[in-house]
């Protein structure tokens, strides 16, 4: 039997857009918000999974957002996202992508100096050529909520396959699942998960996609006997 999940930095009604426009399948579950809110299907509805959320309240210690907002207010460069893009757990700015390093290095300097239980990570939308940086609480991940999901659904870690194509995805990519990146990646991406996996001697678990998005998923899933 398989189990669907989309894991993505998308909000739930972004998701929820998309797969009603491309008539994409309905999964067993969301990770949205780059992996700070969880989704499960119940019948015909997506409800937000509680024991998530309730774990994430406890890991921040009792800040939130107003909190990270105060601190890099004023740092020139960084504009916060929309309000549709902010969630209770993740905080998102957009930059130029060429000072989006720099931007997140210097956000990360100024949160680990606050003491507050939050870190950036930093990614590129390669069709609008800007820098999107998401405040999010330490550790969090698509690859840690995937983590903890499998200790709270039913499968293991060592049964996930992940499909990614942007700098966010690469905690997921690295960190021992069977990994697709597929062809329309940013430049370096694989070979920075290739790295980290033959650094684990787990390299066989990458797969590099000849074709990009969908394409490369479907190739990848071949590759791992998934589909025939």
């Amino acid at each position: 039997r398989l189990n669907l999940i989309y894991a993505t930095g998308r909000h739930f009604e972004s998701v929820r857009d998309a797969m009603q426009q491309h008539a994409l399948p309905a999964p067993g579950w969301f990770v949205c918000d780059v992996g700070t809110s969880i989704y499960r299907r119940e019948q015909n509805a997506f409800v937000r999974f509680a024991p998530f959320e309730e774990m994430l309240a406890g890991q921040t210690r009792g800040a939130d957002r107003k909190d990270v907002e105060q601190l890099l207010a004023g740092i020139n460069g960084l504009t916060l996202q929309s309000a549709e893009q902010q969630q209770r757990f993740k905080i998102s700015y957009v930059s130029s992508a060429d000072d989006a390093e720099r931007l997140a290095a210097l956000a990360n300097r100024r949160l680990a100096g606050s003491h507050l239980p939050f870190a950036c990570l930093t990614s590129i939308d390669p069709f609008h050529n800007i820098g999107l940086l998401d405040i999010l609480p330490v550790g969090a991940s698509k690859a840690a909520a995937l983590l903890w999901l499998a200790t709270h659904a039913d499968f293991n870690p060592d049964e996930i396959i992940f499909a990614g194509d942007s700098g966010n995805d690469f905690a997921a990519l690295a960190c021992g699942f069977r990994a697709i990146v597929v062809a329309n990646a940013p430049a370096g991406l694989a070979d920075r998960v290739e790295r980290e996996l033959t650094r684990r001697d787990l390299a066989s678990r990458l797969f590099r996609a000849t074709r990009p998005a969908t394409s490369g998923v479907l190739e990848g899933c071949r590759h791992f006997g998934l589909v025939s």
